[in-house]
């Protein structure tokens, strides 16, 4: 009975040492996962909203400091769908909606459920030194300035302009030098759609061109002289760079709410009669709008048990979805992004709170 009794207390012995270890890997796993941060990706242009939103999350010890990376929307959308791995992006910032292809290539890698945050929409702006004059621009007059090749008669020629004045009577005799997002980078692809096919669309010699390949070619190509600049990342230290001490006639294409962020360097010139302004933007008077999209991988979030390979995407996607986050009176509203309509910002609450899934 002795022999009996022993060998019926080791198992109860061992099922509680096997409890205790349980419960204590149950309280390290969390505290684990916690350290590691999330890892985002994507566009620059996205990139200051995002880590406010974070700096949020942080101070209240919500998540760890996220890994950040903003190289721009193709090199980040490369990343986000590269697998569901628990060491690739979980946050792919995007300053336009995920084109469908991109949705299947994510696909095609196992990436299959995604959830898509619109906060609003920023915009593109002029900006020249915050000590030159005033001058206002057409997008005409813009794209006479940076296209490498301009119309002459039935025929294309190559861009010799140096001088404001040679392209419009009404603009200071300044040296042309205009500094523009490098290739690459999601707000490129936004100043070459919205600011310079939206120039040449009504002039005759583009319209001619037979092949649309051909014609938005001919629109988007810039000179590759000294009169225009490519800025890469980070965007806003290299603007800055440029524009220290920049020659008067400089112009600098930047994200609304870095203009401002930058007033003491930069001033916002009109845009076809146009100032950018919050009124003016939220009005569409100003009609150079860009919808600031988030995307998060369904795999990467921990559900309510805390099982899931990354912490802190619910808070993430909680406090991105807030009215006083993106509300009228919201935080990023005051740092530049227009917010959605009510019924929009509800829908889209409503869709990532319940992690519900995109479709294309």
């Amino acid at each position: 009975m002795k022999r009996a009794t022993r060998t019926g207390r080791r198992p109860r012995l061992s099922g509680v040492l096997a409890a205790a270890s349980l419960a204590v890997a149950g309280a390290l796993a969390p505290a684990a996962a916690a350290e590691a941060p999330i890892k985002v990706v994507g566009s620059t242009f996205v990139s200051p909203f995002l880590r406010s939103v974070f700096d949020r999350l942080v101070e209240a010890n919500l998540v760890v400091p996220p890994q950040q990376e903003y190289r721009g929307t193709v090199r980040g959308l490369t990343e986000f769908c590269r697998s569901v791995a628990p060491d690739t992006a979980s946050v792919a910032a995007m300053s336009r909606r995920m084109r469908t292809s991109e949705f299947e290539a994510c696909q095609a890698n196992g990436v299959a459920q995604i959830i898509e945050i619109q906060l609003g929409s920023n915009t593109l702006v002029l900006t020249a030194g915050r000590k030159d004059a005033d001058f206002d621009l057409t997008l005409r007059n813009l794209y006479d300035a940076l296209a490498r090749e301009v119309p002459a008669d039935e025929e294309f020629l190559p861009n010799t302009r140096k001088r404001w004045k040679e392209v419009g009577d009404n603009l200071p005799d300044l040296p042309i030098r205009v500094a523009v997002p490098a290739e690459g980078l999601g707000s490129r692809g936004f100043f070459e759609d919205r600011f310079l096919q939206a120039a040449c669309r009504n002039i005759p010699s583009i319209r001619s061109i037979f092949s649309a390949e051909s014609r938005v070619r001919q629109c988007v190509t810039m000179r590759n002289d000294e009169h225009v600049v490519e800025v890469g990342t980070p965007y806003d230290q290299a603007v800055r760079q440029i524009m220290t001490g920049a020659p008067a006639g400089t112009i600098a294409v930047v994200p609304y709410n870095m203009a401002t962020a930058m007033n003491d360097l930069l001033k916002i010139l009109p845009l076809d009669g146009v100032l950018p302004s919050p009124t003016t933007v939220a009005a569409r008077t100003y009609p150079f709008n860009r919808p600031l999209f988030v995307y998060v991988k369904r795999a990467h979030v921990k559900d309510y048990r805390g099982r899931g390979p990354v912490a802190g995407l619910r808070e993430l996607i909680t406090e991105l979805t807030r009215e006083r986050t993106i509300g009228p009176d919201g935080y990023l509203v005051v740092e530049g992004v227009v917010p959605l309509a009510e019924d929009e910002r509800e829908r889209v609450r409503s869709r990532a709170l319940r992690l519900a899934t995109m479709e294309r």
